[in-house]
């Protein structure tokens, strides 16, 4: 089961916006807190400085503790538009309300300090208080007063939310830009590997020339290593080609000589000399196909045989070359084309070799109970849509569908009591691999093979 691997470009994504993100809430909880801390400190000063204002208008006449603070309500009002303002004034002694809001004051919060900023609701309405003795001396006594001064909060809030608000906007914009400039960034660093990824698929399966592009100094060491297993590979197959041959060689020439010596020793009728060629042209047979098998392997073809063609042309002279053989095993031959040209990358050698397969095959089999020639073997060149198709039709017996799935397999016979490798129709199908080719089987009145070429180049 294959696993879900991240890419390089969702790790460097995660990488960077992970620690960004965490970054930027721990950033803003800090300034959430240090604004609120801020704002309330300003705030708690100028009302501390408003009740100290309050503590000049204190006096004592005739031995009374009094406030003269006529204008007071009106300035403080008007030194802040926002929100509501109480305060008030009291005589620690008796406890009485010099001036200001009745029962703002509440003497507990004074027990063991001299200040004390708070929060309170009074009249329901959520205030900031701050609460301060004061002492005035006269004739050697002292009188001791509680001055109280609270506003509503709306201001401070209005302020700390337009301050976040703001600093939330330039963050946001700083993360947005952050991670737009991460993602060119990425991109453009990842750009050698997309170009190298890009490179290779271009490139077909079997090519296998070395890749040159201006790589980084970071890719330097992966595109000489994958262009070192190109060239590898490309003496693997050159030094596979030339094993074949010499095999072929070395094969052929025992063979020949055997075959050679039978002559020399036996009778043409001598049925003796007729079975031991039986068994010298089956082995040459067998090893002509085993070779070629060998030989059209995929991961052995040298693409420099490949050649452009015209399959129309191709075509037509195989047929030619093709149709005295077919002739003179009894059969009929018919062929059927179309007047345009078509061009196509083949090895012709290959392509021949796999039309070779397919009309043996037709010979072998396309035969009655006395082994008698039946119909026509007709050789087609078609075109549908963006394919081109060669077929081959004999009007044999056929096969059913159980056989049909099989007759591509390796070393299938149809008939097991006929000789021969049962590599023929494998290697048709390899063959057509080889040329980015399928191969197909029907049979309808006889045996229909066809080759199907993906695309046309004209």
């Amino acid at each position: 089961m294959k696993k879900n691997i991240q890419s390089i470009r969702s790790r460097l994504l995660i990488w960077l916006s992970i620690p960004l993100s965490i970054f930027t809430i721990i950033l803003f909880v800090y300034i959430y807190f240090l604004v609120n801390q801020k704002v309330n400190d300003f705030f708690d000063k100028t009302l501390y400085a408003t009740g100290k204002s309050i503590e000049d208008s204190i006096g004592i006449e005739e031995g009374v503790l009094g406030v003269d603070l006529p204008y007071f309500a009106i300035d403080l009002l008007s030194s802040n538009g926002a929100g509501l303002i109480f305060y008030s004034v009291v005589a620690n002694e008796d406890n009485r309300l010099l001036v200001g809001h009745e029962n703002l004051f509440n003497k507990d919060v004074l027990k063991e300090q001299d200040k004390v900023f708070y929060n309170t609701v009074y009249t329901g309405v959520t205030l900031r208080a701050v609460s301060f003795k004061t002492s005035i001396i006269k004739e050697n006594k002292v009188y001791y007063s509680s001055i109280t001064i609270a506003e509503s909060v709306e201001s401070r809030v209005s302020t700390i939310n337009d301050i976040l608000s703001s600093l939330f906007i330039i963050l946001f914009s700083v993360v947005f830009f952050t991670i737009i400039i991460s993602l060119i960034a990425v991109k453009k660093g990842l750009y050698p590997l997309y170009l190298l990824q890009k490179l290779i698929l271009k490139r077909d399966s079997r090519d296998l020339k070395t890749i040159h592009f201006d790589a980084p100094k970071e890719l330097e060491e992966i595109l000489n290593s994958i262009n070192i297993l190109l060239e590898r590979s490309r003496d693997n197959i050159e030094y596979i080609e030339h094993f074949n041959s010499d095999v072929s060689h070395q094969l052929r020439t025992p063979l020949a000589e055997i075959k050679v010596r039978l002559e020399l020793m036996y009778e043409k009728d001598n049925k003796e000399y007729i079975s031991l060629l039986k068994l010298v042209n089956s082995m040459s047979h067998i090893t002509e196909q085993l070779l070629l098998y060998a030989k059209s392997n995929p991961n052995s073809i040298n693409l420099k045989r490949f050649k452009k063609e015209n399959l129309r042309v191709y075509c037509k002279n195989y047929g030619l070359r093709i149709a005295t053989k077919i002739y003179a095993q009894g059969f009929e031959f018919a062929y059927e084309s179309f007047s345009e040209d078509v061009f196509i990358d083949v090895d012709t050698i290959m392509l021949d070799s796999m039309l070779d397969n397919i009309i043996n095959n037709a010979l072998y089999y396309a035969r009655d109970e006395k082994n008698k020639a039946i119909g026509t073997i007709t050789l087609c060149l078609e075109k549908h849509h963006e394919t081109i198709w060669i077929k081959i039709k004999d009007q044999g017996k056929g096969l059913n569908k159980k056989e049909l799935k099989h007759i591509f397999d390796r070393f299938y016979r149809v008939d097991s009591f006929k000789r021969g490798s049962g590599l023929g129709l494998s290697i048709v199908k390899q063959i057509a691999l080889l040329h980015n080719a399928k191969v197909e089987a029907r049979s309808d009145k006889g045996l229909e093979i066809s080759i199907i070429f993906p695309y046309l180049k004209s």
